[in-house]
């Protein structure tokens, strides 16, 4: 069994064509609760990487690299078996945090031994279709919008912040695609293996420091997953498969 390091986290960054690190970098090392490491997760060369090698020693930074092959949405999540801390927080390359995020996340996960992401989505559909009975089956949470409250929620995305050892979950069963559900998978497995929920904490409006997403209008750009055609089809085939292998997200209905 591994002996990880107690409180601590890595930080994994993720970077594809998005050139948004380096401010998200200044974010994650003004952190109120520092990270243990952080790791820049580079899946192919799209981008120039510039970073001082006396900023990479202050702050423990590496940088990984997939150089000319695509790991798509599941290289990060590879990487963390890796982690040596207690925490991981794996961040897509459109998520800036406030700086009170990862004592957010770690005060969350303590709470609710609970997987805690900058944004959430809960079911409203029965799934009783072959293809989503409406353009949205499911609801948001968060997105750039206050929560009032800590919420349970189906799954969690832009932000994954969970024990490093709830890793090992994803990789029990293959995806059913490569190409998109990433944060579906993560939750359903770890529901399905070890009982764990997904919350998005408290973010409240008159403190965005406690924010896990401070600029939502990055993720809207020509790269966005959620903007190819067949997102929402695709989505919806996921969710019905992990389902069929015995996940309940929260708000499913039954028909």
């Amino acid at each position: 069994m591994i002996n990880y390091i107690k409180d601590e986290i890595t930080v994994i960054l993720s970077l594809w064509k998005r050139e948004n690190y380096v401010q998200q970098l200044e974010y994650i090392i003004n952190q109120r609760k520092k990270p243990y490491q952080i790791w820049i997760y580079q899946n192919e060369s799209h981008l120039n990487i510039d970073i001082p090698e006396d900023i990479k020693q202050k702050y423990n930074i590496s940088i990984i690299q997939s150089k000319d092959m695509n790991f798509k949405f599941y290289g990060r999540f590879t990487i963390a078996l890796l982690c040596e801390t207690e925490y991981v927080a794996v961040f897509d390359d459109d998520t800036i945090p406030g700086n009170r995020w990862l004592e957010n996340c770690i005060n969350t996960s303590k709470k609710y031994n609970c997987i805690v992401g900058a944004n959430g989505r809960t079911l409203d559909t029965d799934l009783s279709s072959e293809t989503p009975l409406k353009t949205h089956y499911v609801k948001g949470i968060g997105d750039g919008a206050t929560v009032s409250k800590d919420t349970q929620v189906s799954f969690v995305g832009h932000c994954w912040f969970l024990k490093t050892e709830w890793i090992k979950n994803l990789w029990k069963d293959p995806p059913f695609t490569w190409d998109n559900g990433e944060d579906i998978h993560l939750a359903a497995s770890c529901k399905i293996y070890d009982g764990i929920e997904c919350f998005v904490p408290q973010m409240p409006n008159d403190d965005r420091s406690l924010w896990g997403d401070m600029y939502p209008q990055l993720g809207g750009d020509e790269h966005a997953s959620w903007k190819r055609d067949n997102h929402n089809v695709l989505r919806y085939k996921i969710i019905k498969h992990w389902h069929s292998k015995g996940w309940n997200p929260v708000g499913l209905q039954t028909p």
